[in-house]
């Protein structure tokens, strides 16, 4: 794993070694790749089942071909104009995700999750937690507000272990700060076991760079670009990012990874507006932090789609349907039929 103080020299590193071929690797690149294959194929219309910054690509597409596209199935979408560049989605989402983890109770939390939550990010900007480690060896680990927010949004992938960390920060404002020290140490260890199989780093790092909407001018020089980054969230009210803050934003945003990332060399033309033709089911967990279910429903009322909502479930609703609600829906959907209630469903759309 990259360290984080390195990962915009190592994002930069990455554009520095694919040179001009980095406007290449765009999702409009992957559209018309699709496109070509379709023809290769021989067949008349494709149905994509994608998911996260996947569903970027199958949108292109259908934006770009939408008489070719029989259907799509997204999955945890990234919304047409998302990621914001000051993570401001995810900051937005925190405390519907916060409710909505605790509904059913978490262990060891406070009536107010987020409240104390707000209270324990305060308290970090102030003196971050420092735990020493006895064991083996002695070690200190360190553990600020920043922390806490990463804990959150790895939790996406994993709801049982974000259902530690209320309780967790619960703890940690009544002076027992074990609890989510150990939570961090836990997030490392599985970090470095992860497989970045269906994850392609560098073209994250290029759809990401080359096609957010930046806060800041990616002709100028780093520091300016910060300056501007800065100034954008200086005009960005508080109240949009609690529990959070300012800080946290920045941190979460993509001023890390694209900061300094070169200028942009090639322009690709604006596609057409994204199709209300073609039949769409949006999937989404109410946990998700990385694409939260608001984006879901933007993009479904875009599309004039359908949203799907698995309650508990993070990251990749499908794959963490807990109480069965995504996977009924898309059977249904592939075979035409109406989609069958879920007892849990919050349909937004």
């Amino acid at each position: 794993a990259v360290p984080r103080f390195s990962r915009a020299a190592a994002t930069e590193a990455c554009a520095i070694h694919l040179g001009a071929r980095r406007s290449f690797y765009t999702s409009a690149d992957s559209a018309e790749d699709i496109e070509a294959l379709r023809i290769r194929l021989g067949v008349a219309q494709v149905a994509f089942y994608a998911l996260s910054y996947g569903t970027r690509v199958a949108m292109e597409y259908a934006r770009r071909h939408p008489q070719r596209v029989e259907l799509m199935i997204l999955d945890s979408p990234v919304a047409p104009d998302a990621p914001d560049a000051l993570g401001r989605e995810t900051l937005g989402a925190v405390r519907r995700v916060l409710h909505a983890l605790c509904s059913t109770g978490c262990h060891g939390a406070g009536a107010h999750p987020v409240s104390d939550l707000r209270r324990l990010v305060a308290r970090l900007r102030r003196a971050p937690i420092r735990h020493v480690l006895r064991g083996g060896r002695h070690a200190t680990v360190t553990l600020g507000a920043d922390d806490v927010l990463r804990l959150l949004r790895a939790g996406d992938m994993e709801p049982g272990f974000m259902r530690r960390i209320p309780g967790a920060v619960r703890a940690a404002l009544a002076g027992i700060t074990r609890p989510l020290v150990r939570l961090k140490l836990a997030r490392a260890a599985n970090r470095d076991k992860q497989s970045i199989a269906d994850l392609n780093p560098a073209v994250n790092a290029v759809t990401t760079c080359e096609e957010s909407t930046l806060a800041w001018d990616p002709a100028a020089s780093p520091d300016v670009r910060r300056m501007q980054a800065l100034a954008a969230l200086d005009a960005t009210p508080a109240a949009t990012l609690d529990p959070f803050d300012r800080p946290a934003a920045l941190t979460l945003g993509l001023l890390r990874q694209c900061g300094r990332w070169p200028p942009r060399e090639r322009v690709v033309e604006p596609p057409p507006p994204l199709p209300t033709t073609v039949p769409t089911l949006i999937l989404s967990g109410d946990l998700d932090l990385r694409t939260p279910l608001e984006n879901a429903r933007r993009l479904a009322a875009t599309l004039h789609g359908r949203v799907v909502v698995e309650p508990g479930a993070g990251h990749f609703a499908l794959s963490h349907g807990y109480y069965g609600c995504t996977d009924p829906a898309v059977r249904a959907f592939l075979a035409g039929r109406p989609l069958p209630p879920c007892r849990h469903q919050d349909d937004g759309v």
